[in-house]
C-alpha cells in the first residue's frame, strides 16, 4: 500500500523559558508536508517519509503506533529534521475520513503534541495541526 498525503502543517512552538515568556514566544507558522508510505518490516503498523517546505524545510519521518480496525484512526511518533540539522518530535493522533465517491482518497486530521528536539528546538513545546488529503493505492477498511 502507498500513500502519498499532501498536508499543509500550522504549528505553535513555545520555547520554554520562564512560565510567563514561554508564552510569548509562541509563534503560529506555516509549512507543507508530503509523505509516502515506505517499506519498513520493524514497524508494524508502518512508516511514512515526508519532504517538509516553509519553516521546518527538510524531513519527516512517522511511525505509526497503533491503528484501529477500521484503519481511520491511528497515533503516531514523528520526526522532523530540518535542512539545518535542527530536529523536533512529536507524537500524534490522525484521523482519516472518506472522501464520498472516492475509494482511495480521504481528508486527514491530525494533531501533534510536540515532545522535544535537538538544536533550536530542544526545549519546544506545542502542538502541529494537520490537515490535508490522503491518497492509497489500496484502501481497505
Amino acid at each position: 500500500m502507498k500513500r502519498n498525503t499532501t498536508i499543509p502543517l500550522a504549528l505553535c512552538l513555545a520555547l520554554l523559558g520562564t512560565g510567563i515568556e514561554a508564552r510569548a514566544d509562541c509563534k503560529q507558522v506555516r509549512s507543507s508536508d508530503v509523505e509516502t508510505i515506505i517499506p519498513s518490516p520493524n514497524d508494524s503498523f508502518g512508516r511514512t517519509l515526508g519532504l517538509v517546505n516553509g519553516v521546518l524545510n527538510g524531513a519527516s519521518s512517522a511511525v505509526v503506533t497503533s491503528l484501529s480496525p477500521d484503519g481511520l484512526h491511528a497515533t503516531s511518533s514523528d520526526v522532523f529534521v530540518t535542512n539545518g540539522g535542527d530536529i523536533l518530535t512529536a507524537t500524534g493522533a490522525v484521523t482519516l475520513t472518506p472522501i464520498p465517491g472516492s475509494s482511495n482518497e480521504l481528508t486527514e486530521n491530525a494533531t501533534l503534541t510536540i515532545t522535544g528536539g535537538l538544536g533550536k528546538y530542544a526545549e519546544a513545546s506545542g502542538t502541529i495541526t494537520l490537515t490535508g488529503k490522503a491518497v492509497f493505492d489500496s484502501f481497505r477498511r
